[in-house]
């Protein structure tokens, strides 16, 4: 059963599109219908004394995402991060700092963006989506045993802007000349998944590249 948590982002995005539901019978999306993104994040993990064992209380992780567009202003998409950080470890025996921690993350997510595009000829274009997300964690710790797994499914939350860069529209679809557009993009993420009690997510804030384009 999903909880609560995960049921509020799910219900505001289907209120979004609920107030939509009249575009269901538009032509055609104009827009390129794929996307593939690369993405860099300044992020700060929920989780408690990271500051103390990793020297800071942000990290930074990088990450990748596609998705399709259904509409031009809904795109169905997926996204793979991974995030990396070394510090000192906590002493079993003594309970003090000693030795070396490795932390690794990988968050999965599974979302919908609504799209604030009125033309494709729009230079800056707003977005905000939700959707589902899981992350794996591993963490080896000096002489200790290391623990790996993956959270229980969580839910993630995001807003950001698009600005145009370039876009290339072919005289005939047919000839075998690609349909694309380049843009770069800033969004604030938040993330929520849980193991034990234990919330690994946190706030970020992304930048990044993003092609679309269509498969001829």
């Amino acid at each position: 059963m999903l909880s609560r948590r995960i049921r509020l982002p799910l219900s505001l995005v289907a209120c979004v599109l609920a107030s939509h539901v009249a575009r269901a019978q538009e032509p055609a999306v104009e827009s390129p219908r794929w996307t593939y993104e690369i993405r860099g994040a300044y992020f700060k993990p929920d989780l408690e004394q990271f500051e103390t064992f990793y020297g800071d209380d942000t990290a930074s992780y990088f990450g990748i995402a596609g998705t399709y567009r259904l509409r031009d202003w809904l795109e169905l998409g997926g996204e793979y991060g991974l995030m990396s950080e070394t510090g000192v470890g906590l002493l079993t025996e003594s309970g003090t700092l000693g030795g070396t921690v490795e932390l690794r993350l990988d968050p999965v997510q599974v979302f919908a963006n609504y799209i604030f595009q009125r033309s494709v000829e729009q230079r800056v274009v707003p977005y905000v989506g939700a959707g589902l997300m899981v992350m794996r964690y591993e963490q080896k710790v000096d002489f200790q045993d290391d623990i790996e797994g993956r959270t229980d499914a969580g839910w993630s939350a995001r807003a950001g802007v698009r600005f145009l860069i370039k876009t290339h529209t072919p005289t005939r679809r047919s000839s075998g000349d690609p349909y694309w557009r380049a843009l770069a993009f800033v969004e604030a993420q938040h993330m929520s998944a849980e193991v034990d009690d234990v919330d690994l997510g946190g706030d970020a804030v992304v930048i990044g590249f993003r092609m679309e384009f269509d498969l001829n």
